[in-house]
């Protein structure tokens, strides 16, 4: 797997131009020198809030963009370079990409996006197009401060918001992002969720101020005063701000927020540290290419008050997009560099209508071809046999039935050409005590229900294969065997199944599918029976990959990895995953942590690319904590044409294990996470036992929305 390094690229691509610059400026500060226009008298006026002794405002860093003393300039030899010379007679120079309409009266109009990029679909509901539809100054305007003056140095930006920053110095860093936060939730009429708390830890709405309330200050005390009648003109709404700029900034900002990471990263997040000096930039939009790369614009209100602007990446200031690749720690903008931990959300702005177009554009699409076969797909995760489970399909007559656990599920399992599960627990049937954790065996009856829900593709390498032993796997082969129809994988009788390549063939279209596990959790294979489940060898999966080369159009690899309950994949994960891709494996899904990771397509400049979900978390299980009752189901259409067989559709659908305490089964169920609901998560059995909290159907929403981003599908 290769990533194009973008920091390195934007220092070779643009040398010539950071030296030109570089002597531009140089030449118009010596003219400024000369001529006395530069105005060393701007006042910094204090703002009539002053109470004695509540913790203050913190601040940005108060250098007023005076320039940097230090040379930053490019040590370039040109006689030995010759990238560095430019001949200004050829024919063959490559066009400086343009980012500005300067016509736009707005971001999305203004600021064009990089060549291969789109930008992320968006509302005018979504903080996203909120944004992208807040009006912009005229090309070339400069940033003011709140006094009229402008800031000392103009180059660290490409557009300015046209948003008054009114007459004092209150809207300053953190301020600005509370600003835009404010106006989007006003635009909408939620007026109960613009509040903020203030440094000193007082929770300040605007429900409350509207309402005639205002605060009154004694020494380090806040307290709420009724003392105006009821109002809720946009001037009282710009008065209640102005307030909570003067006694609110990036340490009460940063309380606020939450930590998060690079893939969940949209715009209304945060570049934000704490502190005084400290500094608050705001993610304003994101565009994405055909193999999933995401640039970011960025902008930033700054100390003293002054315009909020849209930044230039220093990188390369010609382009403003920051790349994924550079928003690595320590993240580089033009004012402040961010530390590690600096990424942060501080509101729920989900992008809704993203998914489609980004997984459209994600997969390759179907050729005009007239020689196209499909196959769609369907995979879930683990289907997690406790005893609690066993107990709720057992039958007044003393028999067993499951069919009610996927009762809700039916209809999407049936659909597809192919579905698989990963039957997490051994089907040792009722020769074997039934039991639950750690040990696991469970009725034939559930392998009955899942053939009845319409799977086709049964895993059984997982590290609870041995639970039962040999006689466990035995029955469990004993009982597949009336069903010849299904596909199971990860377990062999003899050597030779072991040997033979399991394909299933539909639509014309022959996929190999193979199934490993990590471990056994500590049993070992039976003597003389090294075949029997199928380890995460390298060498042997090097072998089985080879051989599928030869015989199958498209190989899938089912591994049983990773920690339990990580969202993010390990490094041992990371690492087969650069093991299948370079033998050329086409799809990877993964089983084992009981939660849901990230999905992503793996690339290179060969042209081959390997989709991969770690793990869909559970399917069905009576874990005791809230986030393992989110699942995923994976959706994928293969297509096979003249030139390849790839995947030319793929996304993640949410679901919910929902489980009750009282009903005799429990009232088990699986449902998508779009025809759940609130009601229902209130009833969840889980929250009688968790110990991490109450199971929330809106917190299952956005552990969904951040784990799997573009791919989330309805």
């Amino acid at each position: 797997m290769t990533t194009n390094n973008r920091l390195e690229h934007g220092y070779s691509k643009h040398i010539f131009k950071f030296i030109s610059i570089k002597f531009l400026l140089l030449i118009f500060v010596i003219f400024l020198l000369l001529s006395g226009c530069a105005n060393n008298n701007d006042k910094n006026e204090s703002p009539d809030l002053t109470p004695d002794n509540i913790a203050s405002k913190d601040t940005c860093k108060d250098d007023d963009f005076s320039e940097d003393s230090d040379d930053d300039s490019l040590n370039v030899n040109d006689k030995d370079d010759k990238d560095n010379t430019i001949d200004t007679g050829s024919h063959n120079i490559e066009p400086v990409p343009v980012f500005i309409n300067p016509d736009g009266s707005n971001l999305e109009s203004r600021i064009l996006v990089p060549e291969g990029f789109t930008r992320v679909p968006s509302t005018s509901k979504e903080i996203t197009g909120f944004i992208r539809n807040l009006p912009l100054k005229e090309d070339g305007s400069q940033v003011l401060k709140y006094n009229g003056y402008p800031i000392a140095k103009q180059d660290d930006h490409v557009a300015v918001f046209d948003i008054s920053v009114g007459e004092r110095d209150l809207q300053q860093c953190a301020d600005s992002a509370m600003r835009i936060y404010g106006e989007y939730y006003w635009s909408l009429g939620e007026y109960d969720k613009i509040a903020f708390h203030l440094t000193n830890g007082f929770y300040m709405d605007y429900s409350k101020w509207k309402e005639g309330y205002r605060i009154v200050v004694d020494g380090n005390d806040v307290r709420w005063n009724k003392s105006a009648s009821f109002d809720d003109s946009y001037e009282t709404f710009l008065k209640y701000m102005e307030m909570v700029f003067a006694y609110a900034g990036t340490l009460s900002l940063t309380a606020e927020s939450n930590p998060i990471l690079l893939m969940d990263l949209l715009p209304g997040d945060l570049l934000l540290e704490g502190g005084s000096p400290g500094h608050c930039v705001m993610v304003i939009d994101i565009a994405y290419d055909s193999d999933g790369n995401k640039c970011y614009l960025l902008a930033q209100g700054y100390m003293p008050a002054q315009d909020f602007h849209v930044l230039t990446n220093p990188l390369h200031p010609e382009d403003p997009w920051y790349y994924e690749d550079e928003m690595e720690y320590p993240i580089l903008t033009p004012s402040w560099t961010f530390e590690e931990g600096s990424l942060m959300r501080w509101g729920d702005f989900a992008l809704d209508g993203w998914q489609d177009g980004a997984i459209a554009a994600f997969s390759k699409q179907p050729s005009d071809s007239d020689n196209i076969s499909q196959v769609t797909l369907l995979a879930v995760g683990d289907n997690l046999i406790h005893i609690e489970v066993v107990e709720s399909g057992k039958q007044e007559d003393g028999s067993y039935n499951y069919d009610h656990l996927y009762d809700e599920i039916r209809d999407d399992i049936a659909a597809a050409d192919i579905a698989i599960v990963n039957q997490e627990t051994i089907l040792g049937g009722k020769d074997l005590r039934y039991s639950g954790y750690p040990a696991f065996n469970s009725p034939t009856e559930i392998g009955e229900a899942l053939v009845e829900a319409g799977f086709d593709v049964i895993l059984h390498a997982t590290n609870h294969t041995l639970d039962k032993g040999l006689k466990g796997v035995n029955n469990t082969f004993d009982f597949w065997d009336r069903y010849q129809d299904i596909k199971v994988l990860g377990i062999n009788k003899t050597a030779r199944d072991r040997d033979t390549v399991p394909i299933v063939e539909k639509n014309g279209i022959k996929i190999a599918m193979l199934n490993y596990t990590y471990g056994l959790n500590g049993y070992k294979v039976p003597d003389g029976m090294p075949y029997l489940v199928n380890m995460l060898s390298k060498k042997q999966m090097e072998e089985d990959i080879k051989k599928a080369q030869d015989e199958a159009d498209f190989i899938i690899v089912f591994p049983h990895w990773g920690t339990e309950y990580v969202y993010e994949p390990t490094k041992s994960q990371r690492d087969l995953v650069d093991f299948y891709y370079q033998l050329g494996v086409d799809l990877v899904i993964g089983t084992h942590p009981h939660v849901i990771q990230l999905v992503e397509w793996i690339t290179s400049d060969s042209g081959h690319n390997m989709l991969v979900y770690y793990s869909l978390g559970n399917f069905l299980s009576y874990q005791k904590e809230a986030p393992r009752m989110l699942g995923g189901i994976a959706h994928l259409t293969i297509t096979k044409d003249d030139s390849d067989t790839y995947i030319s559709q793929a996304g993640v659908t949410p679901i919910v294990t929902h489980y009750e305490h009282g009903p005799k089964d429990y009232n088990y169920g699986i449902y998508r996470l779009s025809q759940y609901s609130e009601e229902m998560g209130e009833k969840h059995g889980v929250s009688d036992i968790a110990t991490q909290g109450a199971f929330s159907y809106k917190k299952a929403l956005d552990l969904a929305r951040q784990v799997l981003g573009a791919w989330y599908i309805e």
